[in-house]
């Protein structure tokens, strides 16, 4: 492999798809900080399993178990209503 292809850190934060495409079409990238430290982005085939949705349903209840224990009451199903006028800036 010759030269690795470059990055700064600011293209890793505004733009990361970008540099997760480059690694996954180079196999590695680097990406530089403004103090002159270099680090290489590389990837590891098959270390990553695509999860399903039983992983995914097993992930949030583990969640939502964690959180029930520290306290957390979820709001009623009543109030989803209110809470999207809330998050649209409507109340």
């Amino acid at each position: 492999m010759g030269e690795a292809i470059s990055f700064t850190l600011r293209d890793l934060n505004r733009r990361p798809a970008s540099v997760l495409a480059a690694v996954r079409r180079f196999g590695r990238v680097e990406v530089r900080t403004r103090g002159g430290e270099v680090f290489t982005v590389t990837s590891e085939k098959g270390s990553v399993r695509p999860m399903g949705a039983a992983g995914i349903r097993a992930q949030f209840a583990e969640l939502w178990s964690r959180q029930k224990k520290l306290g957390l009451v979820p709001p009623d199903v009543s109030e989803d209503e209110r809470i999207n006028r809330i998050i649209a800036g409507e109340e």
